[in-house]
């Protein structure tokens, strides 16, 4: 494999998860390496490709459309639940 590794030290899921890079650590060079290395650790390993640009938009294009079906019911029960504490 030929991929280059991404050096960021953190990145956040949508399921809220916080990940460390483990490829940070003692610096492998090839992505078996790092697998192999992340496989030793306990919990969760998140295996990720970055999104072109263009993927990014049309993401989020689309979260635009279905986001506010889950959070509209949810902001409701909020303003509800602020109302009856006045």
């Amino acid at each position: 494999m030929s991929r280059v590794i991404d050096r960021a030290q953190l990145a956040v899921t949508s399921d809220g998860d916080v990940l460390v890079n483990v490829a940070r650590f003692d610096m492998p060079k090839k992505v078996e390496e790092i697998v192999k290395m992340a496989l030793r650790q306990r919990g969760a390993i998140f295996i990720g490709v970055a999104l072109s640009p263009s993927e990014v938009k049309r993401l989020l294009d689309e979260a635009a459309i279905v986001l506010p079906n889950v959070t509209g019911p949810m902001v409701g029960r909020r303003q509800r639940g602020a109302l009856r504490r006045r």
